[in-house]
């Protein structure tokens, strides 16, 4: 039974979503249900969600769908406080539901689980298209532009502005996704992204100076006027001579100043073996000691 199942750990934001699957979640807990519930409205998949931790804060709601934002803002914008907040929240997820095209339905859970949860469960429609567009077409009539919104709106799933989207940001975690389409090849991706090693792997990159598993930092030497026989091949035997790590050297640029002092920089590349992550900070004491090395090595050069 195990064989059947693939476990990844990532951000919500990063699935990419697909008819053939079905997004499950018990106790999502506050915004991870307006995401869940959002992400099944933007693209008209199936839901089945018991979200949990109801909150009114702006910073969680901001992230709610956007096809309930009138809901939604008179609950941000309520004074005092909602004795009946859980009930108000799962309603609008269950509005936002229906109006892009979902047939929805609210189960509550027996009292023996817990007093008040329910299971909000939205099903495609054949005719999903067709009802969102009559469902949302009133609901737009008073805001002719979509890209202006009003205090307290909801902002939808994706978004060209960074500020006000809930898509993951490339930069968190590069080329970083979860396809949810429910064939052959897409179960062969999410397999090789499955597991705790390869959640470490995603972690310490995702940690690592600039998200990058080789790091790269540029050093600048000024040149004496004899060729002493500096090049990116002699650099690269320094530092592997010394350390266990593959180092690649890019000449970038030369540079003659007014009194005609030539100057020249190197782009150096550390990287581990195989698929080793090397961290930034081990990479840079690599560099430093470079650094120190050149003038010994290369008699008459400077280091900037």
């Amino acid at each position: 039974m195990e064989d059947r199942f693939d476990y990844i750990e990532g951000r919500l934001e990063q699935l990419i979503p697909h008819s053939s699957c079905l997004l499950a979640s018990v106790h999502a807990c506050g915004i991870l249900s307006d995401i869940l519930v959002a992400t099944a409205a933007k693209h008209t998949i199936p839901l089945a969600v018991v979200p949990c931790c109801h909150s009114r804060k702006r910073i969680v709601l901001q992230h709610a769908s956007s096809y309930a934002k009138d809901m939604y803002d008179d609950i941000i914008n309520t004074k005092g406080s909602i004795p009946d907040l859980a009930d108000k929240l799962d309603e609008a997820r269950m509005i936002a539901l229906d109006k892009a095209g979902l047939d929805v339905k609210e189960v509550f859970l027996p009292s023996l689980f817990t007093g008040k949860g329910r299971l909000i469960m939205g099903f495609s429609k054949s005719n999903g298209q067709a009802q969102f567009e009559s469902n949302i077409s009133s609901h737009d009539e008073q805001i002719p532009n979509q890209t202006l919104r009003r205090k307290g709106q909801m902002p939808p799933l994706e978004s060209t502005s960074s500020s006000s989207s809930i898509i993951s940001k490339p930069v968190f975690m590069r080329g970083f996704t979860i396809p949810c389409q429910d064939d052959i090849e897409h179960k062969r991706l999410v397999s090789k992204l499955a597991g705790r090693e390869a959640a470490v792997k995603r972690k310490e990159l995702m940690h690592n100076r600039h998200h990058d598993s080789s790091p790269k930092m540029d050093i600048s030497v000024w040149l004496p006027d004899e060729d002493v026989g500096l090049s990116g091949d002699a650099l690269s035997a320094i530092v592997e001579s010394k350390h266990s790590v593959k180092c690649s050297v890019q000449k970038l640029e030369q540079y003659v100043n007014p009194a005609g002092r030539r100057s020249i920089t190197f782009r150096v590349q550390y990287s581990g073996f195989d698929t080793t992550i090397l961290s930034f900070d081990k990479a840079k004491v690599m560099h430093d000691e470079l650094y120190k090395l050149i003038p010994d090595a290369f008699p008459g050069i400077e280091c900037r």
